[in-house]
């Protein structure tokens, strides 16, 4: 049951006809993860979402045994989360985990779904950034839809430019029930970007027609194409997302080729690191 007091629906969602979107934020009590509850609660009110804050808890090393947390510890942790959910003023749930493990993160998206894991990318190199790539490996492994939050990022929580990143091959969206509710509420414009070495209009033409066969294309109100020239694939998408005013970048992460390759550790990093607004990553089969 969520914790807080469940507002009224707002105007425009079809909530009746849809299960509750959940967004489930990887939380504790550094900037990055401030950061990325504060943005999934502004994000859920509008698209009548609650939010689950999922905490994963550390244990105490005592002469080389891992202790769990005393029952005090326990109840003054809760206690500190449910002050968290008490601020956010939208539906809220608590979820304490002693960590991380892909069944974990199974059982509580099967819970709590449809769900997006919600993650805060810390601005600088720390151990709160190792258990944020500790957390990003699960995640990715178990190929859920997660959105990445930057520290850093200060612009609205309700994306009206959305950019998505392909590559002109077929794909099948996995999980797409979420990611596909979240944007439909949001009705963003969407801009389907590719990024190549070369000038070949037919890679774009046909990375838009993949786009929309896969189901992404009728949550935007007005989608179009747009190529970059760039030899970096990176830098091109980096490049892309001013010149759109982008609010939000979405990935289609597959198992191969060329956009499978930013769900590697060494380019993901890279592209997350580096991106101005939040990621959304959804993972995606070849087609």
């Amino acid at each position: 049951m969520p914790e807080n007091p469940v507002p009224t629906t707002p105007a425009g969602t079809s909530a009746a006809n849809s299960p509750v979107l959940s967004l489930i934020v990887l939380t504790n009590f550094f900037p990055a993860a401030e950061k990325a509850l504060r943005y999934a609660a502004s994000l859920a009110a509008p698209v009548n979402a609650q939010v689950v804050l999922l905490h994963v808890r550390e244990a105490t090393v005592l002469e080389g045994e891992l202790l769990p947390p005393s029952e005090e510890e326990h109840a003054d942790l809760r206690a500190a989360l449910q002050a968290l959910a008490d601020e956010i003023y939208v539906p809220t749930a608590i979820e304490l985990a002693p960590d991380l493990q892909l069944s974990t993160a199974t059982e509580l998206a099967e819970r709590f779904g449809p769900a997006v894991f919600v993650l805060g990318h810390a601005e600088e190199a720390s151990a709160e950034e190792e258990v944020s790539e500790a957390v990003l490996d699960v995640l990715r492994s178990g190929r859920f839809p997660l959105l990445l939050v930057p520290e850093t990022y200060a612009g609205a929580a309700t994306p009206a430019h959305v950019m998505v990143a392909a590559d002109g091959e077929p794909f099948t969206l996995e999980h797409p029930g979420a990611a596909l509710q979240l944007l439909s509420r949001l009705h963003p414009r969407l801009t389907v970007v590719t990024v190549s070495a070369d000038r070949d209009d037919r890679i774009c033409a046909t990375a838009l027609h993949q786009v929309k066969a896969s189901g992404l294309g009728a949550v935007g109100r007005h989608v179009t194409p747009e190529a970059i020239r760039h030899r970096d694939p990176v830098e091109g998408l980096l490049q892309a997302v001013p010149l759109n005013a982008a609010d939000l970048v979405v990935l289609i992460a597959r198992r191969r080729s060329f956009l499978s390759e930013m769900f590697h550790r060494s380019v993901s990093n890279r592209l997350l690191r580096a991106s101005p607004v939040p990621v959304l990553l959804l993972p995606a089969l070849e087609a």
